[in-house]
This record gives structure tokens, sequence and C-alpha cells, in this order.
């Protein structure tokens, strides 16, 4: 059969901390497909970072082209100053029904312009349905940049068409450097665009080299993933990456820190069902316990009332044949009559100080008298139970400054304990003594003892030991100790207990001497 706390503690398993597991697990479930959203947010801006650097480059060579067509000095004079102005043009060659003529920079030499005519002339016959297409566009009112295939190592070379008139066009092939127009036009939007917050290269594709950075030096922080092909050079890529930390490693750290915080929640909340848990257990472990203790009390206030109510009526009876054995009688009434007060004031010492309303007097006293007197009063009782006491008193032994009932009450307490958990041999030894810090009175039997693993248990309240047959058969309320701490604790001592199963057991009231 499940035990209630059992119970308990899985339904608030069930209610707290599933549908957190379950979140979380959801939550895990989700994370890539959340992080994919934020690559492809992030892989959107960075390309929309590359497209405005393509979008310049072609801007340049549009301008230069609109130039060539719209100029006021003349094809020749235009060119003339286009290879002037920029230093990464090598050649125009200008194509028409009239002319095929090349347009070099001064600084290339005469023996190299022949051959570069005839490898231009072979280029612009091979793409006649681009060059046509070229023209095509321009008669409709838009110029286009076309990419030829040159086949020119470090070169680029690029065709436009330009209006000649309003019947005839002309076709313009333009051979650019490509490393100095990389250089002189890419390079300063690069670095403006870049700033603090990216690094942009320029990657040749078959060396897979680095021909231009908006850092100078290699860093080690750079491990550019995100490429794009660039239009006008079909050869070389566009790199970008954010600066300190790539995509890859936002997407990482913020899925990591994610689980993270999933995981400490989910954890908080298994902490939390598990304190709650122990504390539902632990109230229905005192509720339990109130319940035996009700339970013995009743028991233990039974047994002198039984005496009292049997020894009262067989005196009001007169069956009591002499004096002496009246006396007697008495006697066992009184014994049985201050046990009773004894278990009261217990109960009643235990509810104030559970209500922390327990007060201490304080007063200069002799201990080992009060322990005298408590043997006095207890010898009959301690007599009819089969006990031999015996009180080793110290010669050196302080007056205290104690409460003198509520240390009495803790010495009865003590003895009632020894004389309950005693089986065949029924010795009691009490012995002051006093060290450099404490003047200690031990309470000593030669009963049951107590297991290791009780004896941290047994000053709380409610817990009796229940291991053994007289353990089990022995009642009690199971808040002497728990009072005998409360009283020590208030006198600034302490009680020490050294006991074994089956070898008696030894507690010491230690009272401070300062």
């Amino acid at each position: 059969m499940v035990k209630p706390g059992l119970k308990i503690g899985i339904a608030l398993s069930i209610i707290l901390v599933l549908p957190s597991l379950f979140f979380s697990a959801y939550e895990i479930g989700n994370l890539n497909q959340n992080e994919a959203v934020i690559d492809s947010i992030y892989s959107s801006q960075l390309e929309s970072v590359l497209f405005s650097i393509n979008q310049y480059s072609d801007d340049v060579l549009s301008g230069w082209a609109n130039q060539l067509d719209k100029g006021k000095y003349g094809i020749d004079k235009e060119i003339e100053l286009l290879e002037t102005k920029n230093y990464s043009i090598d050649a125009f060659f200008l194509v028409n029904s009239d002319r095929h003529q090349l347009f070099p920079k001064e600084n290339i030499p005469q023996d190299s312009i022949n051959g570069l005519t005839e490898k231009l002339e072979a280029v612009y016959l091979l793409s006649e349905q681009e060059i046509s297409n070229l023209q095509r566009y321009i008669k409709s009112g838009y110029q286009k940049i076309g990419v030829l295939n040159a086949d020119m190592n470090g070169k680029s070379l690029f065709a436009f068409a330009r209006s000649k008139d309003t019947l005839k066009v002309e076709t313009i092939l333009l051979l650019v450097d490509t490393d100095k127009f990389i250089k002189e036009n890419l390079g300063p939007k690069i670095q403006g665009i870049a700033q603090d917050q990216y690094y942009i290269s320029v990657i040749d594709r078959k060396s897979k080299s680095e021909l231009y950075s908006n850092v100078i030096h290699d860093s080690e922080d750079k491990n550019i993933q995100q490429r794009k092909k660039i239009w006008l050079f079909p050869d070389y890529d566009l790199g970008i990456q954010m600066r300190g930390n790539t995509i890859e490693d936002l997407v990482r750290k913020r899925t990591k820190t994610n689980i993270i915080m999933l995981v400490i929640m989910d954890v908080i909340l298994l902490l939390g069902a598990w304190f709650v848990y122990k504390s539902i257990q632990q109230q229905i472990r005192l509720t339990r316990l109130k319940s035996d203790f009700i339970s013995n009390v009743s028991h233990e206030i039974r047994t002198p009332l039984a005496l009292i109510n049997m020894y009262s009526e067989t005196l009001e009876m007169g069956r009591v044949p002499t004096e002496e054995k009246k006396q007697e009688y008495y006697k066992v009434i009184n014994t049985e009559a201050n046990r009773l007060s004894n278990m009261v004031n217990n109960i009643l010492n235990f509810s104030k100080i559970e209500s922390g309303k327990r007060e201490y007097h304080f007063k200069e006293t002799d201990l080992q008298e009060e322990v005298e007197i408590i043997l006095q009063n207890y010898g009959q009782h301690l007599d009819n139970k089969g006990f031999a006491v015996s009180f080793k008193a110290s010669e050196d032994f302080p007056n205290l400054l104690i409460d003198k009932e509520a240390v009495s009450e803790a010495i009865i307490n003590l003895i009632d304990n020894a004389v309950k958990y005693s089986d065949e041999t029924k010795k009691i030894d009490l012995v002051c003594e006093r060290d450099s810090e404490y003047a200690i009175l031990h309470v000593i039997d030669s009963g049951i003892g107590i297991a290791i693993k009780d004896q941290a248990l047994i000053f709380d309240k409610f817990f009796r030991v229940s291991e053994g047959n007289l353990a089990y058969k022995t009642k009690g309320s199971g808040i002497g100790l728990s009072i005998v701490k409360h009283i020590m604790d208030a006198h600034g001592g302490k009680i020490n207990v050294r006991s074994a199963s089956g070898k008696g057991s030894s507690f010491s009231l230690c009272f401070p001497l300062k």
C-alpha cells in the first residue's frame, strides 16, 4: 500500500514538475528551429551588406559607360580622361562599322599592343551573341554591362554598347586590372561599410587567397564562412563575418544559454517539489508522532491514576489492617501523585516551549543538594522498581546560576528514561564532576542503550527509540529529551550522550562555569 506522503509527492511531481519538464523538452526541441530562423535573419543582414558592395562595383562601371555614352568631349577625349583618372583601367577597345581601335594606357609597351589588339578582336568575335544583346538593350534605352570571358591572367574584360547616333550603336570593350580595381574602387567602400562591425574580404576563388580585406593583418578571430560571388568579377568572392563572434558562435552561445536556463529552471522546480514533499512528509510524521504522543500520554497517566484510585478506595473502605500499612499506602499515593504531577508539568512545559512562552528564573543553587532531594523524593518509586541508585558528589563542585525547578525537571526526565529502558540490570549512577569549562552531572544507566543512527534524533520532539522488545513495549510521550535539551540551551550549556546498543547510556548535563 502506497504511503500518504508518497502519494502527495507523486501528485506534486505531476502538478508542478512534469508540465515544466514537458515545456523544457518542447523548448529544447524548438531551439534548432528558432536558431535556424535567427541564422536566416543574420544571413539576410550580411547578404544585404554584400549586395550593397556588389551594387557599388556595378555602379562604378555603369558610371564609366554612361560617361562615354553621354560625355560632352567626344569618345576619344572621354576615354583619355577615364584612363587618366582611374589607374585600374588598362585599355578601351572601340568597335563599330567604321573602325576597330585600341586605346591603351600609356604604360603598356608598344610590342604588347598588337598582341592585345588581336586578343580583344578574337574575344569580340567569340562573344557575338552577348554583344548583340547589349546593342539591343541600348537601342531600347537600357545600358547593361556585360562580363566577357577573356582568360587573361589578373585582368577582367567588360563590354557595353553606346549610341553613336540615332541609328547606329557601337561596342566598347573595357580591360581593367582586377587587383587595382578592387583596391581603388571597392576598398574605400568596404572600409566605409565594415567600420568596427565586420570583417570584409575579397577572396580569389581559384587560389583561395585573400586579395583585399578591411583588416590589414590576419586575425585569429577571422573565420569567414558567409560568401557571395562578385557580380562583375565571377572569379572572386566577397566574404563577410561579424567582428568578435561569428553567426555560428552567436547561435551556439544563445542555444547553450537557453538550454542552461531551462535546466536550471527544471532543477529549481525539482528542488522546490522535493522540499515541499519533505515538508509534507515531515508534517505527516509529526502528525503521526503527535497521535502516538496522545496515546502514550494517556497510557502513562492511566497507570498512576489507577494506582491512586485503587489504594485510595482500599483506604476508604477500611480494609487496611494496620497503621503501618496505611502509611505505606499513603506513600504510594503520594509517589504516584508526584509522578502524575511531573507528567502534567512536562506536557505544560512542552506546550510553553512550543509557543515560546516558557520563562526561566536563575539564581545561585547547589546542584548536588538538589540531586539528593530528587533521589529522596523518588527513592520509594525507584525501590519499588528494583533499582539500585548511587550518587557520587564532587568536593570542588561549584554553586551554579540555574533555574532550580527546570534543572530538577531535566534530571527527573533522565532518571525516568533510565528506569523505562533498563532491562535485567537495574542500576543508575549519578556523578558530579567539573573540568576547566563545565560543571557536569552524569546520569548513567545499564539499560538497552541507543543505536548510533538514533542518537542524532533522540532530542527531536516526539521521537522515540523503537528497536528492541523493551523499547517497543515501553510507553512514553517522546518529549522528555527535547525538554531537557531546551532547558540546557536556555542555561547556555549542552547535553551529551554516550551510548551503544545493549551497553547502557550516559547522559551528561554540562553547565558552563563562566
